[in-house]
């Protein structure tokens, strides 16, 4: 082995057994790489509560059409990108057990299903065709060149099925090292290897078992086999080898780390799934690990895939783990903001950006976090505002210190309540190029100058003292904008105010953003977007009546590729300016959204407003926002990368009047059939939501409908004749899939319908005018009853809302005992874990006397909000009543359960809540207890006296029913 190759595989060695190797790292490229950190990738989960059958994830496959299959222990859920459909034992999947270990998909892509009872399925062309099973558990399977089916099991011994479903068997008499096999493999010479609990052996030509040399392959388990670059990747309970040649020692690539599975991407890229160590990958001499400090859901990792999108999939014993690209990166504490609360950015003259939150300041640059200590002259160091003045200088605006101007990293003057400024809040500033300073604080707008100070609030013509925004534009006018419209100074001095009254009442005005080439000032409100004409004075609007989802709006920014970002506490919007022009103009009535938010990257879709600026266009054309939950950030140019994908199209299911039919062959649909209706899917999965579709009925339409986002089309009445279904799927800006998904169908006539018939009705026109109008009264009557089935299916559905708190968002009393109900019995029948929490805000009576309830019901939403943030996805939460909530831990012991709970606790604790009172401190009780032998009613009585026992004992406090002994405060 050449002496280089041999260094960099002993450097991924030492990183992997370095001490913090699984930290993540802190550093975040500005150009990605093509090797981005772990930590650049969006991590996202999928569980139980999104319709797997079980958390367990023994397999992972994609099939050619797009599909991705995940294998558990109560069934495959075949996965389309929105939702799941579970097969399990049936007449149609011919499993004789849902429990499913591995999957398979041959050089033939045909996908091979093997699990519990010897249970062999093979899935081709959606059709299921099960195999004699071989009453023992099947860890693997695999089809080779020469079309012989290899079978692993699970005690008795290796199985080799030819075409014609005859099977041979080898044994330990046959030189089988243990009747327990874990893997196969078979090499790009067609020899077959095969990992057992005992060490690794592979079959000669003329299938025989022959060792390998090396003795640290034998006497231990080798879970994973895997080819690459002429080398073979053996993955054991000791460590994953590489081996070059059966009789060669094999070359340590991570020593002592229990391996379970293999995934190569590209030549440069390894990852490695352990057993109970997390997630690793190695790659160009880095070794890095990921695991449920960063999200895993579970440290033991079963199975992994890359899907034609380029995400990779994890399957644990939480659920399945997804790591792939997305169109927003999110920047949080984890890589060094000082808060994730961040209020305002500003991209600087001097190629940086800066980033202010409420734990303070923040600079990027190179792809660099660093901070700026502001400690002399800000105590909480919490930045609402940040400007950049005509001499480079960098001024921030805090929430309780007033204002900073910074040069050189440090403070050269600061203004406060004491010198020169109304109020120590700073929401907005507004450096001019004669040196003077625009300050917006909480008490009104301040002009600092050399020649003195001027005031301006609400005696001077403002509309509120409250400031969030302040803009000079282009002719020189000062916009102000407060907690009650906006106010705009002429350049000799005059104040004047805007009538806004005519645009759904609008009243906050949150920021400014001028289109100088289009000559207007589009105004941020909590109406929509008003766009202030420059020469004319006149104001045109952009809120729910032109297709805006929502009314409150923060930060708009124009980018380079002539669309608008919009943030909002819902998300980010993307316009199309020119459609918002041919609005302004009159010459449009609606415009398209899209609408970006946790599922694009960002880490909370939760934008903040309300100081300035919320969000900035960098020099390298990428958008920056600020966020509840760090600073999000999207380089538009990088959307035509998702919209070059085009994602597979495939027909569900056909359904006519009311029955689903099969969809292989032509379909010849009785006469009278009268709704059809087409369920497809785009099987795309890096912006799932966003797929568009677009359809064309041969025969009846004469161009191509676009259908949206829409999942179905329907047809009804449609004449007897010949029919040609199509369907496209693209993302947003890319183009059509080439590959349509077609269904082609006869709609056969009725009886009246066809030529000879219609003949024989000129001479009995009396009776059948009598046959057609008894006919038609029928067809009504069915109709009829079809519509009352719709109707009762709406209010079924309606019925389904009552399930949610209406104040908190979160589950309420009755879904939750519906949900307790459930998890108790699962976790009796499989013998887990289930820990119930109570918890209880203290003296929240006090909140409601004191400060009125509509502060209570913020601090009930913040609280609920807070749960939500720090519980994991596989935990319950829900509205008990009143000021208790309630918290359901599946799978989770007393003592994990604990250690969430403090984290709730504290967390509450800490809570900011001086917007909504200066002295306002909210904490919980929590009442925890577990289901170890306990009934149902004995649960949920033993954690409600724990409650009380922790508010007897002081509140603030977490109390554990099943050892009474020991608390956590």
């Amino acid at each position: 082995m050449p002496l280089l190759h041999l260094c960099c595989w002993l450097l991924c060695i030492f990183l992997a057994l370095a001490p913090g190797a699984g930290a993540t790292p802190a550093k975040f490229h500005s150009e990605p790489g093509p090797v981005p950190a772990l930590d650049n990738y969006f991590k996202e989960s999928l569980n139980t509560r999104d319709g797997l059958p079980h958390n367990t994830i023994n397999a992972l496959a994609q099939t050619a059409d797009g599909y991705l299959w995940f294998g558990t222990w109560e069934g495959v859920a075949r996965y389309n990108g929105r939702e799941f459909k579970i097969f399990d034992r049936s007449p149609e999947t011919g499993l004789p057990d849902v429990g499913v270990r591995t999957f398979h998909v041959d050089w033939q892509q045909d996908l091979w299903i093997a699990g519990s009872r010897g249970g062999l399925v093979k899935v081709s062309n959606g059709v299921w065709h099960a195999y004699p099973p071989l009453g023992v558990l099947i860890n693997r399977v695999l089809l080779d060149s020469q079309r012989r089916l290899w079978i692993a099991t699970e005690g008795k011994g290796l199985y080799l099925q030819d075409e014609a479903g005859q099977r041979r068997v080898w044994h330990r008499a046959d030189g089988l090292p243990s009747e327990q096999v874990h893997s196969l493999l078979e090499d790009a010479t067609g020899r077959i290897w095969v990992g057992t609990s005992d060490g690794l052996v592979f079959l000669d030509p003329d299938l025989q078992i022959q060792q390998v040399a090396s003795a640290e392959l034998q006497r231990t388990p080798v879970f994973a086999l895997l080819e690459r670059q002429h080398e073979l990747l053996v993955g054991t309970e000791r460590g994953l080898f590489a081996l070059s040649d059966p009789q060669a020692q094999p070359l340590s690539l991570l020593a002592n780390v229990p391996v379970s599975s293999l995934l190569p991407q590209g030549p440069d890229i390894l990852w490695i799934g352990t057993v109970d160590r997390g997630l690793f990958r190695q790659a160009r001499g880095v070794t890095e690990q990921l695991d449920i400090r960063q999200g895993l859901p579970n440290n033991r990792v079963l199975a992994l895939l890359l899907d034609k999108e380029n995400s990779i999939w994890v399957g644990t014993n939480g659920g399945v783990f997804r790591l792939r690209d997305a169109p927003f990166s999110t920047f949080t504490t984890e890589q060094g903001l000082a808060s994730n609360f961040v209020r305002t950015v500003l991209s600087h003259s001097d190629g940086c950006l800066y980033i202010g939150s409420s734990g303070g300041l923040n600079r990027y640059c190179d792809g660099e976090l660093s901070r700026l200590d502001l400690s002399t002259v800000s105590v909480g160091q919490s930045v609402l505002s940040l400007a950049e003045g005509p001499d480079g200088s960098l001024w921030a605006g805090t929430y309780a210190d007033g204002l900073v101007q910074l040069r050189d990293d440090k403070v050269v003057q600061h203004f406060h309540a004491d010198n020169r400024l109304p109020a120590n809040e700073v929401r907005a500033v507004l450096p001019l190029a004669d040196g003077s300073v625009w300050v917006g604080t909480a008490l009104g707008a301040v002009w600092l100058t050399a020649a003195g100070d001027k005031l301006y609030g609400r005696e001077q013509g403002l509309p509120s003292p409250f400031i969030m925004g302040l803009y000079q534009s282009s002719d020189q006018r000062i916009f102000i904008g407060s907690g009650a419209g906006v106010a705009v100074l002429s350049a000799t001095g005059e104040l004047q105010r805007l009538d806004l009254s005519g645009f759904d009442d609008a009243d906050y005005a949150f920021g400014f953003a001028e289109d100088k080439e289009a000559g207007l000032l589009w105004m941020s409100t909590d109406r929509g977007l008003l766009a202030y004409h420059l020469q004319t004075d006149q104001i045109s609007m952009i809120g729910r009546a032109q297709g805006m989802p929502f009314d409150k709006l923060f930060q708009l920014v124009l980018d380079q590729q002539g669309h608008f970002w919009v943030s909002s506490n819902r998300g980010v919007l993307r316009l199309n300016r020119q459609q918002a022009l041919e609005i302004v103009n009159g010459q449009r009535g609606w415009i398209d959204i899209e609408l970006y938010g946790e599922s694009d990257g960002m880490a909370s879709a939760q934008a903040n407003g309300g100081s300035a600026k919320a969000a900035t266009l960098h020099h390298d054309g990428s958008v920056w926002i600020a966020t509840s939950m760090g600073v999000s950030r999207v380089q538009p140019e990088r959307l035509k990368q998702f919209a070059r994908l085009t994602p597979p199209i495939v027909v569900e299911e056909l359904i006519v009047d009311g029955e689903s039919l099969p969809l292989g062959g032509t379909h010849r649909l009785a006469p009278g059939s009268n709704r059809i209706e087409f369920q497809y899917a785009g099987l795309g999965y890096v912006m799932s939501q966003r797929i568009q579709y677009r359809t064309l009925l041969e025969g009846f339409d004469s161009q191509w409908v676009n259908r949206g986002a829409a999942i179905s089309a329907e047809y009804t009445n449609l004449p007897p004749g010949s029919y040609r279904f199509r369907v496209a799927a693209a993302y947003p800006g890319g183009d059509w899939s080439k590959n349509e998904a077609i269904i082609e169908f006869t709609l056969l006539p009725q009886l009246w319908q066809r030529g000879g018939f219609q003949l024989l009705l000129l001479g009995l026109l009396a009776g059948s005018l009598f046959l057609a109008i008894r006919w038609r009264l029928s067809s009504l009557r069915h109709s009829e009853l079809r519509l009352r089935k719709l109707v009762a299916e709406q209010t079924s559905e309606l019925q389904l809302l009552a399930r949610q708190d209406a104040l908190t968002g979160l589950a309420n009393r009755r879904a939750f005992d519906e949900a307790l109900q459930h998890e108790y019995q699962r976790s009796q029948r499989y013998q887990t874990t289930l820990c119930l929490a109570l918890l209880d805000v203290d003296h929240f009576k006090r909140v409601n006397d004191q400060l009125s309830h509509a502060v209570g019901d913020e601090v009930l939403k913040r609280v609920a909000a807070v749960l939500q943030q720090q519980s994991r996805s596989i935990d319950l939460l829900a509205r008990w009543g009143g000021e208790e909530f309630a918290m359901l831990l599946p799978d989770t012991s007393l003592q994990d359960a604990a250690e969430v709970c403090e984290r709730l606790r504290q967390k509450i604790e800490k809570m900011d809540l001086s917007d909504l009172a200066s002295d306002l401190r909210i904490t919980i009780s929590i009442g925890l207890t577990s289901n170890h032998k306990l009934d149902l009613s004995q649960l949920l009585l033993n954690a409600d006296h724990a409650l009380y026992q922790a508010k007897r004992e002081g509140r603030n406090k977490l109390v554990l029913a099943d050892l009474p002994q020991q608390t956590a405060s």
